[in-house]
């Protein structure tokens, strides 16, 4: 849908900030998205001598991987020649977000939760530029021991990745080194305008056909694509050529049938425990099976209460939310090219059973362990709890009694399981993850409005280019059905980045002559008639 003539008279005359690319959302996946566009190149399957060619190519010289002293355990300056220089400086690109700095709810579900360490390894972070950074960066800012080895770089799914095992890549970064790298050591670096705000409407303004050979319509014309203009709350306007939505999970909270009749107040999002957990709830209830129930029992652990976590089936102890196959690069992309030729209901099918209703890794089974055996935890398994009645009037002195169906006893990590049908608990706290539903974010429900697509599942069936629709692009959660199970976590969001940087072709220049850095090879030898041809077949 093109803005009507009544649209733009709306726009005319109100406050308009104009931009090459505008994100949409400050998480990871933003972030990603920032630094493949801005960054000149990625170290990324590039040999040293393309980096000193890339680099020449920059005005800055050679100096190869290492050419400023630095590198991944050396005790210098880390960074490389190329970053944030070279062609991207004349990009104007924009963020909006509601929250006053990046990573914002990131950080407050932390603080909130108290999570100390990520579940992600050291690998898996938002800089395009070098997967080595977030390491190098604990290394020569001196914080090595924020790195925790939870033991996964000893799988045997693992081995044979050579020194990634063994160098700190596959180590947990905590939660502070992890927000300080981001700000510091990513944010800082990329230019970039933060707009504090919420989107809620976007239009095209001059879009229009043009003919094309091989087009992407059946008459065989294509879509300019125009330029985009985003509506924020406040009732300014952002015009972009290019729009990209990070908008992280969206859906709708899962609620138990059970538990639904619980009295409000009494009724609790993971979300809002700060805010309504009472010093009177001395027993609390705990509903999920996933990592933020754990999460939210331990929370509610070390605030003195007494916890029953509830989940429909035993829990299941894993080191990452998706095999670790996905962080295989000699594996991953095979498996992303099965994925994507599945059709699109085996895609979804394939989403749900490569996360399987949640996980938790070891780090938070051992604390769970220590917890049962003082007597604080109670684990019941293949628990569906249904509220049952309240004591007295119902108010809030009264207890909440809930009817659980009875576990197994004694699981195989040896912790205890309650077979008790009956039990009385002060409040309920719910942590059972979202039913996915895009049109629950009301800017993707407008979007959708001017921009039908089909919905599966609740996620939006994008290009393989994840465009939505020409110049509008998916990341992040949102585009897990055209990235694989890993789109909603931070690799999968650095993978769609660099695919929504190739369409915009943000590294084109790379392939320039005369910069040599993915140019061909073998361009020498070939006749002038020859050259064109092979460097077509060279880029994507």
């Amino acid at each position: 849908m093109i803005i009507g003539k009544d649209d733009k008279a709306a726009i005319a005359g109100k406050e308009v900030r104009r931009y090459d690319v505008c994100i949409i959302g400050a998480g990871p996946a933003g972030l990603a998205s920032l630094s493949a566009i801005m960054e000149p190149y990625s170290l990324d399957g590039m040999t040293n001598t393309q980096v000193n060619n890339a680099n020449r190519g920059l005005g800055r010289g050679g100096g190869g991987v290492g050419g400023t002293g630095g590198g991944v355990g050396g005790g210098g300056d880390h960074h490389y020649a190329g970053r944030g220089m070279g062609p991207t400086r004349g990009r104007r690109v924009c963020v909006i977000d509601p929250n006053e700095n990046w990573l914002g709810s990131w950080n407050d579900n932390f603080s909130r939760l108290g999570i100390e360490y990520l579940r992600s390894p050291a690998m898996a972070h938002p800089d395009h530029f070098d997967v080595n950074s977030l390491l190098a960066y604990a290394v020569s800012n001196h914080r090595e021991h924020e790195l925790y080895d939870s033991g996964c770089s000893s799988l045997r799914q693992l081995n044979g990745l050579g020194h990634q095992t063994h160098v700190g890549l596959w180590k947990l970064p905590s939660t502070d080194l992890f927000r300080d790298f981001c700000q510091t050591d990513v944010v800082g670096r990329l230019s970039h305008d933060y707009v504090r705000g919420t989107a809620i409407d976007l239009a095209r303004i001059g879009g229009r056909r043009v003919g094309v050979v091989g087009g992407d319509e059946d008459d065989g014309t294509r879509d300019d694509g125009g330029y985009y203009a985003v509506k924020l709350s406040d009732g300014t306007y952002v015009e972009s050529t290019s729009v990209i939505l990070a908008l992280g999970p969206t859906g709708v909270p899962v609620i138990p049938p059970g538990v639904r009749d619980v009295p409000a107040d009494r009724l609790i999002s993971w979300r809002h425990m700060d805010e309504k957990l009472r010093d009177g709830h001395s027993t609390v209830l705990v509903v999920g099976g996933g990592l933020t129930a754990v999460q939210a029992a331990q929370y509610c652990l070390r605030k003195g209460k007494s916890v029953i976590l509830s989940s429909r089936r035993p829990l299941v102890e894993r080191h990452f939310d998706i095999r670790e196959c996905w962080f295989d690069k000699r594996r991953a992309n095979k498996h992303v090219s099965d994925f994507y030729h599945q059709d699109v209901e085996e895609r979804l099918l394939a989403l749900r059973e490569a996360r399987g209703g949640g996980s938790v890794p070891p780090l938070y089974m051992d604390d769970l362990r220590v917890w049962e055996r003082r007597g604080k935890l109670t684990i019941v398994d293949d628990a569906d709890p249904v509220f049952v009645r309240t004591d007295g009037d119902g108010g809030h002195g009264g207890r909440l009694w809930i009817s659980m169906r009875a576990g197994k006893e004694g699981g195989e990590d040896g912790g205890c399981r309650s077979n008790s049908s009956l039990v009385a608990v002060d409040c309920v706290v719910l942590a059972c993850g979202i039913r996915p539903d895009c049109t629950a974010n009301p800017l993707v429900k407008n979007i959708l409005d001017r921009f039908p697509i089909d919905i599966v599942g609740g996620f939006p069936d994008v290009s393989v280019d994840l465009e939505w629709t020409r110049n509008l692009f998916v990341v992040g959660a949102l585009a897990s059905l055209n990235v694989g199970p890993d789109g909603g976590n931070i690799m999968g969001a650095r993978r769609a980045a660099t695919i929504v940087s190739n369409v915009l072709e943000c590294k084109s220049w790379l392939r320039r002559e005369g910069v040599g850095a993915l140019s061909n090879p073998f361009q020498m030898l070939s006749d002038d008639g020859d050259s064109s041809s092979d460097d077509d077949s060279d880029s994507d």
